[in-house]
């Protein structure tokens, strides 16, 4: 039995790809649903598209489209992320992001912004062909 677990983690680690700068890029438009409670507005969701437009390294630039009621909002957006990629962080002119890449394809992420009107907002984001 041991024998047969230890063999069942060897296939499943030589089956993990490896990910590293040169052969993972965020370039690219990363869409999905976000959901979003704010103390103004309160309780929505909506479409949001992500757009890398550069990545050099482990950092990278580009700008979030978020879909609502009253009109598509878009920001600009920075960020960078640890050589393992367990630890991504970014921000724009009024908050932070937190970035957590699934795989090559998924990225969730969650958004905060503090003050008289503080929000929050996650999502998973599906990148696009």
């Amino acid at each position: 039995m041991k024998a047969l677990l230890s063999a069942a983690a060897l296939v499943l680690l030589a089956a993990t790809p490896a990910l590293s700068a040169e052969s993972l890029s965020l370039v690219g438009t990363w869409t999905g649903e976000r959901d979003r409670i704010a103390k103004v507005e309160g309780r929505r969701g909506g479409l949001a598209t992500l757009v890398i437009t550069e990545q050099q390294g482990r950092t990278f630039k580009g700008r979030l489209k978020r879909a609502n009621a009253t009109g598509d909002e878009e920001e600009n957006l920075w960020g960078a992320f640890s050589p393992d990629y367990k630890l991504m962080m970014g921000s724009d002119e009024e908050g932070t992001y937190m970035f957590m890449f699934v795989n090559a394809q998924t990225l969730d992420y969650c958004y905060s912004e503090t003050g008289p009107s503080p929000r929050t907002v996650c999502a998973r984001l599906i990148k696009q062909p």
